[in-house]
């Protein structure tokens, strides 16, 4: 039985009788250098350092960005996140999931004795020539312990806004306001869909060569390093606020500004004291989509709300969802009620797509009645689905969309106000992604229906 409980051929054995292990290394980074390799040889003296290496493997074949582990009594629940999506594991028994966790504990630099308080701990691995960083938080829970690992790769393999999935022509748009003059960019989406890479790309976008860029940070909360852009930090904890540490550093007088917070109205009002010099910023903000991320930066900010207003000149919102997997997805001719319903014209679009389904049981024969297997897509898994793209939503903040505001700030009407102005919100740019292929309706409609009450 493997590591899940999944049944599996016994594993090639050297001559000595020992199993053959996936090649994976690891690089401990909670120890000093002259300390890393003392706590791998430790962690692989443990006996579940052999199970630890074929679990994390299979979560990177199978293309997991998390792993979730809930500890009960007689046995642990694994779950894997694929493409945004959890998906069960066979669960593994009490012992195995313990060995395993003690050796990930000691690579990571935390205790494994320690099953109650919270720990938190990365360490490197190296697998299929790619870098990554494994990251553990463990806390107990009153069923036993709860486990996350976050696997990211070292470097970022999204670069680009039409890597993340921005089509040309608002890539046009937003490089535009990018690299305006006098004005505000607003960063947005909801917890959990993607904001801390989008965030990342956006400011990689940005003309940092012709200007020089400030980024006002708080130092326990940094951002990673972008390339010429200088950090300004402050340190709350020490009580130093953002709008001294912000105000001296103006006297350099910078082209840009970058805030991952407005942090409060004192900021804001030094901002908005420089985009008349042509000086624009950049800042991000939390909200399900762009009109409201808008009017909760205005609501977050009263005392300044009106000159944000006039100051804001774009907002970018986003929604992860499944890319079809180009292997296997499959085409369909859409009926003409079909297409009606989702605004397009039928003498235009003649195909649309989705994910492969597999016939039911009892077509699953040949002419004799034989059963027939069905071979799984290779690329993915039988998933249908291969990889994430952004689906999004960019909103132009005109004068008259200014006027609706200030008229009828109701979230609803700011909307309506938007679309009648041209705006195309995530609906309709979720239809031009099925459209273009990319993804199907069955995902779209999963990404955008609301919340559960």
């Amino acid at each position: 039985m493997g590591l899940f409980g999944r049944k599996k051929k016994k594993p090639a054995e050297t001559e000595t009788g020992e199993a053959i292990l996936p090649a994976l290394e690891f690089k401990p980074s909670a120890y000093p250098k002259n300390e890393a390799q003392g706590a791998v040889i430790a962690a692989k003296q443990l006996p579940g350092f052999a199970n630890l290496v074929q679990w994390l493997a299979l979560a990177l074949q199978q293309r997991a960005d998390r792993i979730l582990m809930d500890y009960t009594q007689q046995a642990v629940s694994v779950r894997f996140r694929i493409d945004g999506l959890w998906e069960n594991q066979p669960p593994t028994d009490r012992p195995t999931g313990d060995s395993a966790l003690a050796a990930l504990k000691k690579l990571c630099g935390l205790n494994p004795a320690e099953r109650r308080a919270k720990q938190t701990g990365k360490t490197g691995l190296y697998f299929e020539k790619t870098d990554w960083i494994a990251e553990c938080v463990s806390q107990g829970v009153p069923t036993g312990e709860r486990v996350l690992i976050s696997l990211e790769t070292k470097k970022p393999s999204l670069k680009t806004l039409a890597e993340l999935g921005m089509r040309d022509k608002v890539i046009e748009q937003v490089k535009g306001e990018l690299n305006g003059h006098g004005g505000i960019v607003v960063v947005s989406g909801p917890p959990g869909q993607g904001l801390p890479t989008t965030w990342r790309v956006v400011l990689e976008e940005t003309d940092k060569f012709v200007r020089d860029y400030i980024a006002l940070e708080d130092i326990k909360d940094p951002d990673p390093d972008i390339i010429n852009v200088t950090k300004v930090t402050f340190d709350s904890e020490k009580n130093e606020t953002p709008e001294a540490v912000f105000e001296r550093r103006l006297l350099k007088q910078p082209d840009a500004f970058i805030f991952p917070s407005l942090y409060n109205d004192a900021v804001v009002g030094l901002m908005l004291k420089q985009l008349p010099e042509n000086r624009h910023a950049i800042t991000r903000f939390v909200a399900n989509d762009s009109v409201e991320a808008l009017l909760g930066l205005l609501q977050a900010h009263r005392a300044h709300a009106k000159e944000l207003l006039k100051s804001t000149r774009l907002v970018v919102n986003q929604r992860l969802l499944r890319r079809l997997c180009p292997k296997c997805k499959q085409g369909f001719q859409p009926t003409p009620q079909l297409l009606a319903k989702l605004g397009l014209p039928a003498d235009r679009v003649q195909k649309l797509y989705q994910p492969f389904v597999p016939p039911p049981p009892d077509q699953r024969v040949d002419a004799k009645g034989n059963p027939i297997e069905i071979e799984i897509c290779t690329d993915c898994n039988g998933r249908g689905y291969r990889g994430r793209m952004a689906l999004f939503e960019v909103l132009e903040v005109t004068d008259p969309l200014r006027k609706a505001i200030l008229q009828n700030p109701n979230a609803d009407a700011v909307r309506k106000a938007a679309a009648s102005l041209g705006h195309r919100g995530f609906q309709q740019e979720g239809i031009l992604s099925v459209v273009l292929g990319l993804t199907s309706l069955q995902e779209v409609q999963r990404v955008l229906q609301p919340p559960a009450k």
